[in-house]
């Protein structure tokens, strides 16, 4: 497996020797509708003719790009990173100036720094830095990425604003959605505290219910990962999905060894498939 020079919250690496065989390779079309770091459309770059990769996030995005095109981006944001981890008063200027004029380089040198890799714009000073890690990073993703670059598309937008197309394979990896409330309703908290949920919203969930659904009627295939169950609340979308009929499969990932609260709550992560 190949991993992404970008360290991001949420990233399926680690789990994706369960994920991957689950995929529909049938299509020619795959949709990464959340890519995040890259590193599920990374991995399968290779099994399909076309790949479109798609986050919210223009800049995020624009460090895909960019860096599958040519190195020009790696040696800019190692000249921001040159004092970072030695400097806490360099990091806040950074911070400052990429919220005022935001690049791709600037974020990338941001979450190379910050705290826990935590993707927000009043992200904290980690006291670290571009090292020799992320240069091997770096050298594996672009020697196996480039082959492919011909291949693959760009966008930034809002999820829902994806074109549902025929013979195309959608994955989706949401942030953490809402709970199940009383009656089987959508509730108003969302099932996990994450950074990168703030501007996840019970309508952003409800729109996803009904781009699972007509992705299934268009005759596509889409795969949808979450944390299904945490702390004795459940997820409203994956809970609505298992109802509708579709299928699931448990991932297994010892999230207690992670879990810095020490709070023992039960974490159950899950996919759903409509083939």
């Amino acid at each position: 497996m190949i991993n992404t020079p970008m360290n991001y919250t949420g990233s399926k690496f680690k789990l994706l020797n369960q994920i991957l065989p689950h995929f529909d390779y049938t299509k020619d079309y795959f949709i990464d509708l959340f890519c995040g770091g890259g590193s599920v459309y990374t991995n399968v770059v290779d099994k399909y003719q076309k790949i479109l990769i798609n986050d919210i996030i223009k800049d995020l995005i624009g460090i895909h790009q960019e860096l599958i095109q040519s190195d020009d981006i790696v040696e800019r944001t190692k000249s921001l990173c040159v004092t970072l981890k030695e400097n806490q008063g360099d990091y806040i200027r950074l911070r400052e100036d990429y919220n005022l004029n935001p690049s791709p380089d600037k974020l990338w040198a941001l979450m190379l720094s910050c705290n826990s890799n935590l993707l927000r714009f009043n992200q904290t000073w980690g006291k670290r830095s571009w090292n020799s890690s992320t240069e091997q990073k770096v050298k594996s993703f672009t020697e196996h990425i480039r082959k492919y670059k011909n291949k693959i598309e760009f966008s930034s937008c809002s999820f829902d604003l994806i074109e549902i197309t025929e013979k195309s394979f959608y994955y989706i990896d949401p942030p953490y959605g809402f709970v199940t409330g009383k009656n089987g309703e959508i509730g108003n908290k969302q099932i996990s505290e994450a950074g990168y949920n703030n501007f996840y919203t019970i309508q952003n969930d409800v729109n996803l219910l009904n781009f699972c659904h007509k992705v299934n009627d268009s005759g596509s295939t889409f795969v949808i990962s979450g944390v299904f169950e945490h702390g004795g609340q459940t997820s409203w979308l994956l809970d609505k999905l298992i109802k509708d009929g579709f299928t699931y499969y448990d991932l297994i990932f010892d999230y207690e060894k992670v879990n810095k609260s020490k709070s023992n709550k039960k974490t159950r992560e899950i996919i759903i498939k409509n083939f």
